[in-house]
Formats: structure tokens, sequence, C-alpha cells
């Protein structure tokens, strides 16, 4: 039955536990994420209302997606739940590396008085977590999805607190190997290897204020998770792609903002509506980093002054879904 405490960041009931993160200590890689056997566990206090700026590594259900079984997970802000399919999961044929059982994953983190990432900057309250600075971020460590959807809700968004170039509100990326977290801009955020960005223009961008760019990006190098400018693939070789434009109307009232990837398509919706559409099915790859982050802010906006959060922003109902599988294999160089 789920449970929602007012606090304690995750209570579990099932045979198989994620451990997660909740915003506290330093990068627990190493224990952020980790399956353990059990029969329930409440774990520690999540990111709670107030100021958020811890630099733990939020983790949910596991980096890899690798454990059997079922599992569902709920506390503060949060719950999870994975099971094992009984279906092959539509994914891009070629390029991975095989022996892991897939597992349909489906998370919800409301954001509503906490998280159960890991939040640096802004503020928790009854509508969800506002930006109240232009490098605000949350974080989160996810099962290795190769297929899914994630989707979120952003209100108050007008072309009033989109002053900048380029405003970055969501990003997925490979967070494995030796990457510190919270990751770096240049170059483990820049040059990522397997990365996902929705970015908003706003007024300083002439001819495309308001519209928002899609990025995919797919580069099976291996370690260390980002290159230096370019793709090192040769066989087979990398894909990258960053489509612009819909529809640039920004009133304050809520969107729901979704990137979806599934055989070999990654599309972009808002409000439910396909606004645009990658096709790298003829690439031979597959989405399968070592380690699969999500964040709605990036690291962009620390080091590039043209660019930063819409302050005055608020974010809710974040859900992450889809089918676990294994890394990509890599790419002759």
């Amino acid at each position: 039955m789920i449970q929602r405490p007012r606090t304690g960041c995750l209570i579990l009931s099932t045979a198989i536990i994620a451990t997660v993160g909740c915003g506290g200590g330093g990068d627990d890689r190493e224990t952020a994420g980790a399956w353990t056997t059990a029969t329930s566990a409440t774990g520690a206090s999540a990111t709670s209302t107030g100021e958020a700026g811890s630099t733990g590594a939020g983790s949910v259900g596991g980096s890899s997606g690798g454990a059997t079984g079922a599992v569902t997970a709920t506390g503060t802000s949060g719950e999870a739940t994975t099971g094992s399919q009984t279906t092959d999961p539509q994914t891009t044929g070629g390029g991975s590396s095989g022996g892991e059982p897939p597992e349909f994953f489906m998370f919800a983190d409301p954001l509503i008085g906490g998280t159960v990432g890991t939040a640096l900057g802004g503020s928790f309250g009854d509508a969800g977590w506002t930006v109240t600075g232009k490098t605000d971020r949350v974080f989160w460590s996810v099962p290795r999805l190769v297929e899914g959807k994630i989707a979120f809700t952003i209100a108050g968004v007008t072309l009033d607190n989109l002053p900048l170039n380029d405003h970055e509100v969501f990003a997925m990326y490979e967070g494995g190997y030796d990457i510190a977290h919270p990751i770096g801009y240049n170059p483990e955020f820049r040059n990522n290897a397997f990365k996902s960005m929705i970015r908003i223009y706003g007024q300083a961008e002439v001819g495309r204020t308001g519209q928002q760019k899609v990025m995919w990006g797919v580069c099976p190098m291996g370690a260390p998770g980002y290159h230096g400018g370019e793709c090192p693939c040769s066989s087979p070789v990398g894909f990258f792609d960053e489509p612009f434009g819909g529809d640039a109307g920004w009133d304050g009232s809520p969107q729901r903002l979704a990137v979806e990837w599934k055989d070999g398509v990654t599309r972009y919706l808002r409000n439910d509506v396909e606004v645009l559409s990658i096709d790298w099915s003829a690439s031979g790859l597959a989405f399968g980093p070592e380690d699969l982050y999500v964040s709605l802010g990036t690291p962009r906006a620390e080091a590039v002054d043209t660019a930063g959060m819409p302050i005055g922003a608020v974010f809710s109902d974040l859900v992450i879904e889809g089918w676990t599988g294994p890394a990509s294999a890599v790419c002759q160089q």
C-alpha cells in the first residue's frame, strides 16, 4: 500500500529495495542506487521545504536497472516502481551489450515540499520547486532506460523571465564511469556521450525567442563518458541532432513538457502535442549509457553568462518511465 509520510524520504515494501539518496552528504555514487534484498525499509529525510542546496546524489531504483523482481517505493515527494517484463521492449536494434533482463520502471516526484533528488538552489512549496537563481537545478540518478518518457510541468514562464539567450530547463545524460556529481559543464556535460536537453530561447535570441530546442546525442565511446568536442566513434558513427521550433508563446500557465525515445525516434512534446521529432533509427545505435541521470536545469548556466534558468518558474509532477536494458556496446574508434 502506498504511504506518503510527512517525514522520511522513502518507504519501501517489496522483495527488492532501491536505496535512494535524499540530498544530504557528499557524492555517494557507491551507495546511492544500490539494490538490497529486504522486506521493508524506511529511508532518511528528503530534501524538504525552504531553500535547497545539498550536494548528494539523489538516486532512484539503482543505476543500471539490472535487478529482477518488482519494487515500489514511496516517500514524501516521490514514488518508484519497477517490474519484470513479460514481452521484449521495442528498443533500437544493434549496439547493445546484452545480459540484463529488461524491466519496466516508473518514478514520480511531485516536487511538493521536497524531492528525493538532489536540489541545488531554489525553494520548495505547495506548488512545487521554484527557481530562485539562474544556476538552480535538481538532479536524479535513475536506472538505465533504453526507451522511455520523461515529463514534467512548468508554470510561471513568460517572456519576462526569459531574458537570456538560452534557458535549459531539462537534461538527461551519461553520469557513469568517474564523472563527479553534480556534473560540471565542460567537458563532462557539454560533450556528454549520451545527452538530451530541452532549451527555451529567450529575448536575447532574436528571431527565435520563445521557441524550443531539443537535443539528442548518442556516442557509445565508453569511458570517460564524454569526449573532446566530437564523438570519436567510427563504427558505428555517433549521432547528434538539435532541431528547434514550436509555439513561441509563454503566458505563465502550466505547460506539460516531455521527451520520449523509442525505436530510434526521439520526440519532444508540449501539452501532449508533438513539437519536434528526431529520427536516429538508421544509425544502428542503441541508447544505453553506463549510468543515467536526469535534471531540471543544467550546469551550462554556471559557466555561460547568456544561459540560465527562468527565475520564478515553478516545476512539478516529474514522471520518469520506461524499460531498462543493457549498456551500449563500445564503438570502434
